[in-house]
């Protein structure tokens, strides 16, 4: 046997004879998820984000070579959404210099399901290049992928949009197929055909040892087998996929224990890994979420007293956790009434639940003593939590024979009611008026893939400085300073005027309260409050400078009934523009006046979003969008359109929110450094036009406090928390 073909020979049967690897999934130049060109029936896992590279634009004319950027989300467990930029010169402004070639900044999509008992089968239907003012790279496809463990082999069918000639187009067109071999963790060779050419591939994928949890990087070659007009004859790739649910470990928590094995064809679910504890019980009959247990609670003898020293060590362990406004106390019934406001855990309110009974726990957890504790957000209740403490410490442990408690909030009952009587033993330990809070924000302003440059930023941060005053009041100045920017942002700039601000952002002062509706409309009657949400609005008012010239004041009412499943807001202002003609757009005078609704779509934590009304620059419309939560990690996806001087403007775009800083921020003293509970950014293109020109001002929000932020950034329903209970007792430990 001739030598050579004797090593080729050893290295394939080495390579069989090891244990296979499933092939991975990684996006493609166009959007979808694939192998190099052609998609594949597989998507992007549910709760994953991927950016991939490409240094080439298969398909672009007059010339492929440039820079493909994708950023792709798994948005539901079988749809996948990604954004691609794909341009053949990254810096130049085609206003002042002829730009060649394309720069195209593009939606894509694909939907798909397995279709047999063993998920070896998947079907996928998707369209590329969707939305834009230009759509050099549609396409729409259909396709078929059999799944064998470490081989894969599809085949599918194309349309595209755009024909020949010298236009740019998509390579993906007619019939297509493609295979890949997986034998080894880190590589995946692959072949590819469509439209009469023919690729072959390989993909080098990281060690998971060298990466966080959960993620995975590559770096990729291709080759063109034959002449091609879609490509180069060779290109590079590379890409990193991240898990959006993974949330760091609290201080001084626990170890985690490892992540469970998933069968063959399981995937984890993007939500907060408490990777040992049961999943939550279902709601109560009256309303309330009962902590999970493993039977019903066993008859108790009497309560037995417990001394005022224990209730003062109780308020000092809540303390020691960050919480403030502190009090302790004894009710009619021998309960413990436990009061404590939440300004530490920023991130998520259930940490704060979590470290609350925790305290609750360890303190009265050797008596079977009944407890009723309330986190107040603003000093405004938020939840509450009763039950018995011996049972709570048990059910911390994961060793329960009873209930260890029962959840309500404000939609359910006025959790004021709870503690009415109360004869407090320790009261406003920690008092919050007594904290000065100082917060550091990014800034971020961008414009992609324009004629003016495929990116232009302007970054600064904004330094803030709240000062509480009395429950639900305070008194906030936050000022900004831009530190870096692009060309087209700077002194003489065509994008100067939006550029940050640097100064005074806002000077205001904010009160907040919740609505007693329940003691005007249905005083005493628990069926009615509970059935018509009278105990959950809540209302808002700021008066100051924002926005960095905006002088007026400003109003919202918010009101989330029941379980939480619908949430409605009003908002309204009147503000005089201070440096009217400084920014494109701004009015004079503004009068925004907007209504929110919201429905979570509870299994998927998905919530269905709508805008409507005047907005702050006077423009009038109807935004609508849809947000996935990934534990604290959002993502929307939304379409806007509105009108001003008969001029109307449509807009599509995706908004990234996540928070930055300590899951846990310091406790409070006579000052408390926080980070950003939820910084959030969005790319939108215009749509229905013939370029990508850029248009600001429409659709903005009132830049004022909000009273979603106050509410857990809309996360403080029954269903919210319900299903967040492995978190709270990861919390407690």
């Amino acid at each position: 046997m001739n030598p050579n073909k004797h090593h080729v020979f050893a290295l394939t049967a080495a390579l069989v004879s090891c244990s296979a690897s499933a092939v991975d999934t990684t996006m493609t130049q166009a959007g979808y998820t694939g192998l190099g060109i052609t998609p594949n029936a597989r998507l992007l896992d549910w709760g994953r984000f991927e950016f991939a590279y490409d240094n080439q634009l298969p398909g672009a004319q007059p010339s492929t070579h440039g820079s493909n950027y994708v950023a792709g989300f798994g948005m539901f467990p079988n749809f996948e959404f990604s954004g691609r930029l794909a341009a053949n010169s990254n810096p130049d402004n085609c206003f002042v210099n002829v730009c060649h070639g394309v720069r195209d900044l593009s939606a894509s999509g694909k939907f798909a399901i397995g279709i047999d008992a063993r998920n070896r089968f998947r079907l996928g239907l998707g369209a590329t290049d969707v939305g834009g003012a230009a759509t050099n790279f549609r396409s729409y496809y259909g396709v078929l992928t059999f799944d064998a463990g470490s081989y894969e082999a599809s085949a599918g069918l194309a349309k595209r949009s755009t024909s020949g000639g010298n236009r740019p187009r998509s390579p993906l067109d007619g019939p297509f197929a493609s295979a890949a071999w997986q034998p080894l963790p880190w590589v995946r060779g692959q072949l590819e055909y469509t439209d009469g050419s023919s690729f072959a591939g390989v993909r080098l994928f990281a060690p998971k040892q060298w990466l966080p949890e959960g993620w995975s990087a590559y770096i990729g070659a291709n080759l063109a087998l034959n002449d091609t007009k879609f490509t180069e004859r060779n290109w590079w790739s590379a890409g990193v996929s991240i898990p959006l649910y993974k949330v760091p470990s609290l201080p001084a928590a626990g170890a985690q224990a490892p992540a469970p094995a998933l069968a063959d064809a399981q995937k984890p679910l993007p939500v907060y890994e408490a990777r040992t504890l049961p999943a939550p019980a279902a709601p109560t009959p009256n309303g309330g979420a009962s902590v999970p247990a493993q039977r019903a609670a066993e008859p108790l003898p009497p309560a037995q007293p417990i001394g005022n020293e224990r209730l003062e060590a109780l308020a000092q362990a809540l303390r020691a956790k960050g919480l403030e406004d502190i009090s302790v106390g004894r009710m009619a019934d021998g309960s413990i009434a436990i009061r404590a406001n939440n300004a530490t855990y920023n991130w998520n309110s259930a940490d704060a639940i979590g470290a609350a009974l925790g305290a609750v726990a360890r303190e009265l957890g050797d008596d079977r003593v009944a407890y009723r504790l309330v986190i107040t957000q603003r000093q405004l209740p938020l939840v509450a939590v009763t039950g018995q403490a011996d049972c709570l410490r048990q059910w911390i442990q994961g060793t329960n024979t009873c209930a260890g408690g029962e959840l309500s909030t404000p939609g359910t009952m006025a959790l004021d009611r709870l503690e009415e009587g109360a004869n407090w033993v320790v009261s406003g330990l920690q008092p919050s008026w007594k904290t000065l809070r100082i917060s550091l924000s990014p800034v971020l302003r961008t414009t992609v893939g324009t004629e003016v440059g495929v990116l232009d930023y302007s970054a600064g941060i904004n330094v803030g400085f709240r000062q509480p005053l009395w429950p639900g009041a305070d008194f906030e100045w936050r000022v900004q300073q831009e530190l870096a920017h692009s060309n087209d942002f700077g002194s003489g700039g065509l994008l100067e005027s939006r550029a940050i601000r640097n100064g005074t952002e806002r000077l205001a002062f904010t009160q907040t309260v919740r609505v007693p509706l329940e003691r005007w409309f249905a005083p005493g009657d628990d069926l009615a409050i509970r059935r018509w949400g009278l105990a959950a609005v809540t209302a808002q008012g700021t008066v100051g400078r924002v926005g960095n010239h905006f002088d007026g004041v400003y109003g919202a009412l918010r009101w989330e009934p029941g379980d939480g499943r619908h949430r409605v807001n009003l908002q309204g202002g009147v503000f005089d523009n201070a440096d009217y003609h400084a920014v494109p757009n701004e009015p004079k005078s503004a009068r925004p006046l907007l209504l929110g609704y919201r429905y979570n779509v509870a299994p998927t934590r998905t919530y269905l979003e709508a805008t409507g009304g005047q907005f702050m620059n006077n423009d009038r419309g109807l935004q609508l969008g849809v947000r996935q939560w990934f534990s604290d990690v959002a993502v929307q996806l939304y379409w806007r359109r509105t009108q001003v001087s008969s001029l109307t403007r449509s807009f599509a775009g995706i908004e990234f929110s996540i928070p930055i800083g300590p899951r846990k921020d310091m406790n409070p003293s006579e000052l408390q450094l926080t980070g950003t509970p939820r910084f959030s950014h969005a790319v939108e293109s215009l749509i229905g036009g013939s370029n990508n020109a850029v248009v600001t001002g429409r659709g903005v929000q009132p830049p004022t406090p909000t009273l979603e932020a106050m509410h857990n950034s809309d996360r403080a329903s029954l269903l919210y928390f319900e299903d967040n209970i492995r978190r709270i007792r990861d919390a407690a430990r």
